[in-house]
């Protein structure tokens, strides 16, 4: 049983975890995720479940930052695009999850 919702989990991994390089995922930073979102608490509809409000949030995290960034730059504001961030970091929690499911034995 997890002692926090999905979503406040996921929002306490957005303040803890920025990968560290693209696209690779240190054992330290799959450890990171393992434990915020208590992954080994839940059960398989739990961690389909968890899976599927990252896929949600981090998007909309990404479709926000984005739409801020282009309407920065239409208005001549100088601004870095961040959003590809939260992409990076939702592929590495879902690897963490679906690598869980793996070796549960549940289909990815």
């Amino acid at each position: 049983m997890t002692t926090k919702t999905d979503f406040h989990a996921i929002q306490e991994l957005r303040e803890k975890y920025a990968p560290k390089v693209r696209g690779i995922v240190s054992g330290e930073e799959a450890k990171a995720i393992y434990e915020v979102l208590e992954i080994d608490k839940r059960n398989n509809i739990e961690l389909q479940n968890i899976r599927d409000m990252v896929v949600m949030i981090y998007g909309q995290w990404f479709d926000k930052s984005r739409d801020q960034y282009l309407e920065d730059k239409k208005n001549g504001v100088q601004a870095v695009d961040k959003s590809a961030g939260y992409l990076d970091a939702m592929s590495a929690i879902i690897c963490v999850i679906d690598y869980e499911k793996f070796k549960r034995g549940i289909g990815v």
